[in-house]
């Protein structure tokens, strides 16, 4: 009989100790369940936090790229605008360029007619008598063209007329146009050939240029007449 209560005792106290570990286990099962609870809960924040924010990104890359679209077509039409503003720069470029050059086409003939006219007197003044003066001397089907041809019994002189006189001017005259003259016209390989430049400006530096090159200088008074710029003293040089 002793035995017997010994071992009900025994498994009393053995199915208490289960009870009293049942009771752990659950407190700490009820624990790792509220801890699951809260991560769920933090992670369900996280993830509406993450979706605002993706929200707020994808508005922000809309009004981006709205905005870039924008200011690509702002850009075009200021592309446009410009390319129709260089037309019109170039539309009056090309204008000036004409007017440029036909004003400079009327001081030529400005200037030729000048030194035509009063060829004569001025080289007479210089003791040199030339009984013929014509203009714009050039040969058929050539292009090259001569600006005025005195001659006399003995002499052939011409001259090479300019807006401006410039050093260029004078040596393309002395070594394209002049030593072709008798070739192109030898009507008078006979004569002796002069040579001068005349311009309605020339500077003084190249004036004296010329003059020690061998040719005569021409140019416009301040009374609209026309003189010769060489010393009293020039001797023209003889170019063939």
């Amino acid at each position: 009989m002793s035995e017997r209560l010994d071992r009900i005792e025994k498994n009393m106290e053995e199915l208490f100790r289960g009870i009293r570990e049942l009771r752990e286990f659950q407190k700490e099962t009820s624990q790792q369940i509220r801890e699951l609870r809260e991560f769920q809960m933090q992670t369900e924040k996280e993830i509406r936090e993450l979706k605002e924010s993706q929200k707020e990104t994808d508005r922000m890359i809309k009004e981006s790229q709205e905005q870039t679209e924008k200011e690509i077509r702002e850009l075009r039409e200021s592309q446009k605008e410009t390319e129709r503003f260089l037309k019109e720069v170039m539309k009056g470029i090309r204008e000036l360029r004409v007017q440029l050059g036909d004003l400079g086409l009327v001081q030529g003939e400005i200037g030729e007619e000048l030194f035509y006219r009063n060829l004569k007197s001025m080289f007479k003044k210089r003791g040199m008598v030339f009984n013929r003066v014509r203009r714009n001397l050039r040969k058929r089907r050539d292009d090259r063209e001569y600006d005025i041809v005195a001659t006399n019994g003995t002499q052939v002189l011409v001259v090479e007329v300019k807006n401006k006189l410039r050093k260029r001017h004078i040596d393309q005259f002395l070594e394209e146009r002049l030593p072709e003259f008798k070739e192109k016209f030898p009507q008078y390989k006979d004569k002796e050939l002069l040579g001068a430049v005349g311009g309605l400006v020339v500077k003084d530096d190249v004036a004296r240029y010329a003059e020690r090159k061998g040719l005569f200088v021409l140019t416009q008074t301040d009374d609209g007449g026309a003189t010769i710029l060489n010393k009293e003293r020039f001797k023209p040089k003889v170019f063939g």
